[in-house]
């Protein structure tokens, strides 16, 4: 939750911020007096390439032997993919709603010791594909647009847990078990666009994402455990869109 308030209050201050500035100075944002170069209205559709990095935690929920233990992966790795959204513009207010479809690379593991009982346990996550849908809205301040950006986000996640055992209460040398789903949660963040001039812009963006808590069941011979899992992190895109209502 700490995270998430920084988040939020990064937004709207963001937000807020270059919007109080641009009114009280009075610049001339009306559809009717802005140059054609700058007009934001309309679909555009582009693509987007940066990183990815987060934090898987692992807790023992209870089971045949239970040791209250916990730790924390901090998987990362590339996204990439493609946008398509839509604006609309009242004076300098910019809203709209925009969706990707992509490749979340997200890949990481970590490992627990219990030296005096011989016991072991590691988590890895790996995740493939992903998709948003969120809204978005901010201002319009010359050639650049200020947004906060924020709704559903979903990915194909894969968590294993691998328990290893020497301790002379284990029947066997190791319990394993995975879960494989496509995972839904939430996602908030803002980002600055630039016009490039004719249909084309560019943008940097920041999205926090939370894709909630999964139950993973590790089985053995004489033991079995349960592994809550939560999976949250960061993405940092750079993007290119194409507007293709905007004069050429």
């Amino acid at each position: 939750m700490r995270r998430l308030s920084f988040v939020l209050l990064g937004a709207c201050c963001v937000t807020v911020g270059i919007s109080a500035r641009a009114l009280s100075q009075e610049f001339e944002f009306s559809y009717g007096n802005a140059p054609a170069l700058h007009e934001w209205r309309g679909f555009y559709g582009g693509a987007h390439v940066g990183g990815a990095w987060g934090s898987t935690e692992a807790k023992d929920a209870g089971g045949a032997v239970t040791l209250n233990d916990y730790w924390s992966a901090a998987p990362s790795g590339v996204v990439a993919g493609a946008q398509l959204g839509y604006n609309w513009r009242n004076g300098p207010v910019l809203y709209g709603v925009e969706g990707d479809l992509g490749y979340l690379g997200l890949a990481g593991s970590a490992t627990s010791t219990y030296v005096p009982l011989g016991y072991e346990t590691s988590t890895k996550t790996d995740s493939g594909f992903y998709m948003t849908l969120r809204g978005r809205l901010g201002v319009v301040y010359n050639q650049w647009a200020f947004y906060a950006t924020g709704g559903y986000i979903g990915a194909d996640t894969k968590v294993s847990i691998l328990g290893a055992c020497d301790a002379a209460f284990c029947t066997t040398s190791s319990v394993a078990g995975s879960s494989s789903s496509f995972r839904n949660g939430w996602t908030l963040g803002g980002g600055i666009e630039g016009d490039l001039g004719g249909p084309w812009t560019a943008k940097v963006e920041y999205l926090y994402y939370d894709l909630g808590n999964e139950n993973v069941t590790t089985t053995g011979t004489g033991i079995t455990n349960t592994w809550k899992t939560e999976t949250d992190g960061s993405l940092v895109r750079a993007g290119l869109n194409y507007r293709f209502s905007a004069p050429y």
